[in-house]
């Protein structure tokens, strides 16, 4: 059997240094990464469609910040780095592969673009929960874990600790998804849709599947559930080397 093919987004301004932890885990969990650039002006929704044809799954990676007009808001001060090509494809590619039925999983700013694309918002700034500069495997704090959600199939006793580094969370949470994960202040830590086919956590498993067990299980569960919902099978194109 062919090993599912998991589209990862891929950002040239973070340059492929960055994404190849994603790639690795994706190696790992059994599944063949399929890296997807940024388009200058997002994509028409029947472009997301095609390219979502064309893989099994998307992983939505971490990244800058989503800019904050995807979900109606000023730029703070606090938000400088921002993409926003990457931003509208991303958002056109999860939009796409909910209505294509395609699993989705999303990593730190994964968690946030998944949620602004189905129509939540973000918290743009949090004090205290930004460890860039950290080593990225450092477990900065626990999460508490909603008993019977994906993330809690994984995580055993019901809290794990966690490597998240960021700035930002989700704010107001989509329609037809629901928080799995908090941190002891209060900050949404996961996010999943009811029937587990969207899963997004806001730390980075990635960076832990040397040292955690459940990290590297996160990932073979997202690789599984795709691998069980692949509608495309044979047929699927060959994207990586299209034009763009």
């Amino acid at each position: 059997m062919p090993k599912p093919r998991i589209g990862v987004t891929c950002s040239p301004l973070r340059g492929p240094s960055y994404y190849s932890p994603y790639l690795r885990a994706v190696e790992a969990a059994g599944g063949e990464p399929v890296t997807l650039d940024p388009q200058p002006n997002g994509l028409a929704p029947e472009r997301a469609t095609a390219m979502i044809h064309g893989i099994d799954g998307l992983l939505v990676p971490g990244g800058w910040d989503v800019d904050p007009p995807a979900y109606g808001e000023a730029r703070q001060e606090e938000t400088p780095n921002v993409d926003p090509p990457l931003d509208l494809t991303e958002i056109a590619l999860v939009r796409a592969a909910v209505d294509e039925g395609v699993p989705v999983f999303g990593i730190c700013r994964g968690q946030q673009v998944i949620n602004v694309a189905l129509g939540g918002s973000l918290r743009q700034h949090i004090d205290g929960h930004d460890n860039h500069g950290h080593p990225r495997d450092l477990l900065a704090h626990s999460i508490d874990v909603v008993p019977g959600s994906e993330l809690s199939k994984v995580t055993p006793g019901g809290h794990v600790m966690v490597n998240s580094l960021h700035h930002q969370s989700v704010k107001d949470v989509a329609p037809g998804l629901h928080v799995t994960a908090h941190s002891p202040d209060g900050v949404v830590e996961g996010i999943e849709s009811a029937d587990g086919m969207i899963v997004a956590v806001q730390c980075h498993p990635e960076e832990l599947l040397g040292q955690q067990g459940w990290a590297m299980s996160l990932f073979r569960r997202f690789v599984d559930r795709v691998a069980e919902h692949n509608h495309n099978g044979a047929a699927a194109i060959d994207i990586s080397k299209e034009g763009t």
